[in-house]
Protein backbone atom coordinates (compact mmCIF):
# COMPACT_ATOMS: atom_id res chain seq x y z
CA UNK A 1 0.00 0.00 0.00
CA UNK A 2 3.02 2.47 0.65
CA UNK A 3 4.84 1.61 -2.32
CA UNK A 4 1.65 2.15 -4.27
CA UNK A 5 1.58 6.05 -2.94
CA UNK A 6 5.21 6.13 -3.08
CA UNK A 7 4.96 5.21 -7.14
CA UNK A 8 1.34 7.87 -7.31
CA UNK A 9 3.57 10.73 -5.87
CA UNK A 10 6.75 10.33 -7.93
CA UNK A 11 4.00 9.90 -10.76
CA UNK A 12 2.25 13.31 -10.03
CA UNK A 13 5.93 14.73 -9.12
CA UNK A 14 7.04 14.11 -12.59
CA UNK A 15 3.54 15.06 -14.04
CA UNK A 16 3.91 18.60 -12.77
CA UNK A 17 7.76 18.82 -13.39
CA UNK A 18 7.17 18.35 -17.43
CA UNK A 19 3.70 20.18 -17.70
CA UNK A 20 4.82 23.16 -15.96
CA UNK A 21 8.75 22.91 -17.14
CA UNK A 22 7.38 22.46 -20.75
CA UNK A 23 4.96 25.28 -20.16
CA UNK A 24 7.43 28.27 -18.62
CA UNK A 25 9.98 27.19 -21.17
CA UNK A 26 7.38 28.46 -23.43
CA UNK A 27 6.31 31.66 -21.78
CA UNK A 28 9.94 32.60 -21.26
CA UNK A 29 10.77 32.37 -25.38
CA UNK A 30 7.57 34.34 -25.96
CA UNK A 31 9.01 36.83 -23.32
CA UNK A 32 12.55 36.73 -24.72
CA UNK A 33 11.49 36.69 -28.76
CA UNK A 34 8.72 39.30 -27.96
CA UNK A 35 5.67 37.22 -29.47
CA UNK A 36 2.32 36.83 -28.34
CA UNK A 37 2.33 40.48 -27.49
CA UNK A 38 4.81 40.65 -24.81
CA UNK A 39 5.64 43.40 -25.63
CA UNK A 40 2.42 45.36 -25.29
CA UNK A 41 1.72 43.61 -21.82
CA UNK A 42 4.89 44.60 -20.54
CA UNK A 43 4.63 48.24 -21.98
CA UNK A 44 1.48 48.28 -19.99
CA UNK A 45 3.32 47.45 -17.02
CA UNK A 46 5.39 50.70 -17.42
CA UNK A 47 8.38 49.43 -16.31
CA UNK A 48 10.23 49.28 -19.38
CA UNK A 49 10.85 46.05 -21.78
CA UNK A 50 14.34 45.04 -19.79
CA UNK A 51 11.77 43.38 -17.33
CA UNK A 52 10.39 42.15 -19.97
CA UNK A 53 13.61 40.00 -20.56
CA UNK A 54 14.14 39.68 -17.04
CA UNK A 55 11.39 37.87 -16.72
CA UNK A 56 11.40 35.31 -19.73
CA UNK A 57 15.19 34.59 -18.40
CA UNK A 58 13.94 33.62 -15.36
CA UNK A 59 11.56 31.74 -16.59
CA UNK A 60 13.80 29.59 -18.62
CA UNK A 61 16.56 29.20 -15.83
CA UNK A 62 13.08 28.11 -13.83
CA UNK A 63 12.04 25.77 -15.84
CA UNK A 64 15.55 24.37 -17.09
CA UNK A 65 15.92 23.71 -13.09
CA UNK A 66 12.40 21.49 -12.77
CA UNK A 67 13.97 18.92 -15.02
CA UNK A 68 16.91 18.35 -12.51
CA UNK A 69 15.21 16.35 -10.08
CA UNK A 70 18.21 17.98 -7.62
CA UNK A 71 16.98 21.61 -8.15
CA UNK A 72 13.12 20.96 -8.99
CA UNK A 73 12.71 22.28 -5.68
CA UNK A 74 14.83 25.55 -5.95
CA UNK A 75 13.24 26.30 -9.74
CA UNK A 76 9.63 25.63 -8.29
CA UNK A 77 10.77 28.40 -5.63
CA UNK A 78 12.02 30.40 -8.72
CA UNK A 79 9.21 30.47 -11.17
CA UNK A 80 6.47 30.25 -7.85
CA UNK A 81 8.01 33.89 -7.10
CA UNK A 82 8.12 35.18 -10.65
CA UNK A 83 4.54 34.31 -11.62
CA UNK A 84 3.42 35.12 -8.26
CA UNK A 85 4.50 39.03 -9.21
CA UNK A 86 2.66 38.34 -12.23
CA UNK A 87 -0.35 37.67 -10.19
CA UNK A 88 -0.01 41.11 -8.69
CA UNK A 89 1.01 42.98 -11.04
CA UNK A 90 -2.40 41.39 -13.01
CA UNK A 91 -4.70 42.66 -10.13
CA UNK A 92 -3.10 46.26 -9.21
CA UNK A 93 -1.54 47.54 -12.49
CA UNK A 94 -3.24 45.74 -15.22
CA UNK A 95 -6.92 45.28 -13.83
CA UNK A 96 -6.90 42.00 -15.54
CA UNK A 97 -7.69 38.40 -14.37
CA UNK A 98 -5.27 37.08 -12.28
CA UNK A 99 -6.50 33.10 -12.60
CA UNK A 100 -3.89 31.66 -15.04
CA UNK A 101 -0.79 33.11 -13.17
CA UNK A 102 -2.43 32.23 -9.65
CA UNK A 103 -3.13 28.64 -10.92
CA UNK A 104 0.66 28.72 -12.00
CA UNK A 105 2.06 30.06 -9.07
CA UNK A 106 0.04 27.71 -6.86
CA UNK A 107 1.45 24.80 -9.16
CA UNK A 108 4.74 25.38 -8.77
CA UNK A 109 4.55 26.30 -4.64
CA UNK A 110 3.10 22.99 -4.54
CA UNK A 111 5.92 21.44 -7.09
CA UNK A 112 8.32 23.15 -4.66
CA UNK A 113 6.93 21.85 -1.57
CA UNK A 114 6.56 18.33 -3.20
CA UNK A 115 10.54 18.46 -3.97
CA UNK A 116 11.95 19.83 -0.91
CA UNK A 117 14.96 18.74 0.58
CA UNK A 118 14.60 16.61 3.54
CA UNK A 119 16.28 16.46 6.77
CA UNK A 120 18.09 13.31 7.86
CA UNK A 121 17.91 13.19 11.48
Amino acid sequence: MVEAASRRRMIAIWALRVSLGLAFLTIGAAKLTSSLQTVQLFAAIGWGQWFRYLTGLLDVIGALLLFVPRWTCYGGLLLACSVGSATVLYLALLHHNPAAPLALTLLAATLAWLTRPRRVS
